[in-house]
């Protein structure tokens, strides 16, 4: 893996969760959305990096540094998970015909509630995690070429 390969990496990881955040967003401000975000941690794109190549990652990084990157990407999801399950698991329980002609349950004020709570925590679990990228991009950009021809 190059540099240039995990400065790629990293951008994308970060494009990545700005996009999901919108689709949450979409969600509690009561919109369809389309191909939701994945429910767990490893089954996401950035998942999938951070978990498939984290010798790698933690080489580069830093156990400790790599460690709190992926302690706010688990939360991150916790979060998600909540708010997934207000929003998606009653219609798990819905008829065919309601799953076949897209209606959701209405939200109670209190799940309205619960769901706002969860969104602000997201909301600040995506800036951590944002803000960790952006270190990780720093950092990988300091590292001189010869530190990822080991890698490998």
């Amino acid at each position: 893996m190059t540099k240039k390969e995990v400065l790629k990496a990293i951008e994308h990881a970060y494009e990545y969760h700005v996009d999901q955040m919108e689709k949450v967003t979409h969600l509690v401000n009561g919109e369809k959305v389309k191909n939701p975000t994945p429910r767990m941690p490893n089954e996401c794109e950035f998942g999938r990096w951070l978990y498939g190549d984290a010798s790698r990652i933690k080489g580069l990084l830093g156990i400790r540094f790599y460690k709190n990157m992926e302690l706010i990407h688990e939360f991150w999801h916790i979060q998600y998970e909540k708010i997934y399950e207000i929003y998606y698991e009653h219609d798990q329980e819905k008829g065919l015909l309601t799953k076949i002609l897209h209606h959701r349950h209405r939200l109670s004020k209190e799940e309205f509630e619960e769901a706002q709570h969860y969104y602000k925590d997201l909301k600040q679990a995506t800036e951590d995690l944002l803000e960790v990228l952006t270190a990780s991009k720093r950092r990988i950009i300091a590292l001189k070429e010869r530190m990822f021809l080991n890698i490998d």
